[in-house]
């Protein structure tokens, strides 16, 4: 009977566990079906359902929502094979932060309609951004500006972002032209370049009103300006997410030419008559840097793409300089902020074909004390057509700029060095910021299995500063290996990379001796050498004065009793 039982008991036990798997392998499954469709839908099916943390089964889920998501995008758009590795840098990306990090399902529906806008804007890049339109717009508030010959004028471009990413690290810079017909001004500095931090996106076009950002320059109207309104043109780079966009902007400007100076439209049509097949230019098309990311005190190799935008007109006898920009407070110690290698930064090309293009690279180090920002270096170019006309342009470049960060602790003190169980010390030691970008996010955090607690947030620190770590850690087992136990350091840099630094600091934990023989048996004051002895004198001393002690007792106890033995003999005498 005893067996039978046994054999029904076994046979339950692996009925259960056949309809747990089943249910393993079909739960999973309907979670997917349910993340994907919060995804698609960009909202969550189930109320509260946003809340509860993450499984792997809704991370297989944003995995095959993204993937399917790329397998389209590529399948729908002719994209180049550069396009497609960066959609596959940002597949991986995506990959191994909802592979590492524990979130809330609402949290992860955000960031895999993140990473979905991710992928479109590369796709996008792919086109170059070319047109303006879809993004950056002079606001049409802006009057078309008045001056005249001789005089220091303002110029005003007023920019707004009908995009609904915010687009960073703006870059302008006027298309400067030594023919009076083309610039207006007199050209008095080496470069007209400004910078536009960041401009917000918005949901309509009257909040984008709202947060639009003004570049404003000075030139002088040159003397021999002639009379009429110029088109006058600005190269743009800017970052929209990850990608990087060059474009160009045009703006109005009417000038009141000296008298006899002529009139711009009389000229116009003058040289219309004269008007060349087809006026060459070159423009900047790209560029990269190896390494992609440029720190400080690196030496990177710098390609630019060019073309020659006329399909009739070759050009030849190309001379391209990239001057960089100075550096430095003090004029008297200004420095370029990048350095040719070679010690030349002039390129010579020979020749580029009508409507061809073609790349030149150079080599250069990133001063090491940079600061973290993007830096423009100033690309020009005279070079000639077929029948030796000369032209010239010129063109910017953005290269961002980071710092490594550096971190660094002074010497630690804590008090007391040993303790028992139960036990509490003081640790305080300094965090220095030794870098020249700031750190974000300091966090100290004590790590060992003798001790718990004493988490430390430090905040910002900025380049050069420092924090003070002030904390109480506690005594929870006692040592049995060195007696080591680790500060872990943990902050950001700009990006919001992570990094750690670890310090080693030397504290015991001992048992307890207060829970069986009370603090007497155990004086912490004690040095070092001496406390081990105390530990096993104090109960003998104890013992010998119980001893005496007890002695004394007895010692009454038996002259009492003789004394009362003598009174009694002396009344019974005397009753005799």
């Amino acid at each position: 009977m005893n067996k039978k039982i046994m054999r029904i008991k076994k046979a339950l036990i692996v009925l259960l566990a056949a309809v747990l798997t089943a249910g393993i392998v079909l739960i999973p499954n309907l979670t997917a079906k349910k993340v994907c469709a919060a995804f698609s839908a960009n909202y969550l099916n189930a109320p509260g359902d946003g809340t509860r943390d993450i499984t792997d089964a809704d991370r297989e889920a944003a995995y095959g929502y993204l993937i399917d998501y790329r397998k389209n995008l590529i399948n729908k758009n002719d994209l180049s094979q550069e396009t497609k590795q960066r959609l596959e840098d940002v597949w991986y990306q995506a990959n191994v932060y909802i592979a590492n990090y524990d979130m809330k399902v609402n949290q992860l529906v955000d960031y895999v309609n993140t990473t979905v806008e991710n992928f479109d804007n590369v796709a996008r890049d792919d086109n170059k951004y070319t047109d303006t339109e879809d993004f950056l717009f002079i606001n049409n508030n802006s009057l078309v500006t008045s001056a005249s010959y001789g005089q220091l004028t303002t110029l005003t471009l007023s920019l707004i972002n009908v995009g609904k990413v915010d687009v960073t690290n703006v870059v302008i810079s006027p298309k400067e032209s030594n023919d009076i017909q083309k610039w207006p001004f007199d050209i008095t500095t080496a470069s007209n370049v400004l910078i536009i931090p960041k401009i917000k996106a918005s949901e309509d076009i009257h909040t984008a009103h709202s947060y639009a950002q003004d570049a404003t320059w000075f030139f002088y109207v040159s003397k021999d300006a002639k009379t009429g309104t110029y088109p006058l043109t600005f190269d743009v780079q800017y970052y929209r997410g990850e990608a990087m966009v060059s474009t160009e902007i045009t703006t109005y400007i009417h000038i009141n030419g000296a008298p006899g100076a002529g009139n711009l439209v009389e000229e116009e049509k003058k040289d219309n008559k004269d008007e060349k097949t087809s006026t060459p230019r070159i423009i900047v098309t790209g560029f990269k840097t190896n390494p992609e990311t440029v720190y400080a005190g690196d030496t990177f190799m710098l390609t630019i793409s060019l073309q020659n935008t006329s399909t009739a007109t070759a050009v030849s006898n190309i001379q391209f300089d990239l001057r960089a920009p100075k550096e430095g407070k003090d004029e008297e110690v200004t420095y370029e902020a990048f350095l040719p290698t070679s010690g030349s930064a002039t390129i010579f090309v020979p020749y580029i074909g009508a409507g061809n293009t073609t790349s030149i690279s150079i080599e250069m180090t990133a001063k090491s004390d940079l600061a973290q920002k993007p830096y423009v270096i100033n690309l020009t170019a005279v070079y000639e057509d077929e029948k030796k006309n000369s032209y010239d342009m010129s063109s910017n470049i953005s290269i961002p700029v980071k710092q490594e960060a550096r971190i660094d602790t002074g010497d630690y003190e804590i008090l007391p060095e040993s303790v028992e169980v139960g036990g509490t010390a003081n640790v305080s030691f300094a965090v220095y910021n030794k870098g020249k970008t700031i750190l974000y996010n300091v966090q100290v955090d004590f790590v060992g299995d003798t001790v718990s607690g004493g988490s430390t947030f430090l905040g910002k620190i900025e380049p050069g500063g420092s924090g003070t770590v002030d904390a109480m850690i506690n005594a929870v087992a006692p040592t049995i290996d060195d007696g080591i136990i680790k500060a872990v350091i943990s902050y950001e840099d700009e990006a919001g990379n992570v990094s750690t630094l670890e310090k080693d600091i030397n504290f015991f934990v001992s048992e307890s001796y207060g829970d069986e023989g009370g603090d007497y048996f155990y004086d912490d004051t004690l040095p070092e050498e001496e406390k081990e002895h105390s530990i096993y004198w104090k109960p003998v001393i104890i013992v010998i004065v119980s001893l005496i002690v007890v002695a004394i007792i007895v010692w009454r106890v038996i002259a009492s009793s003789r004394k009362k033995k003598r009174m009694r003999e002396y009344y019974e005498d005397d009753e005799e």
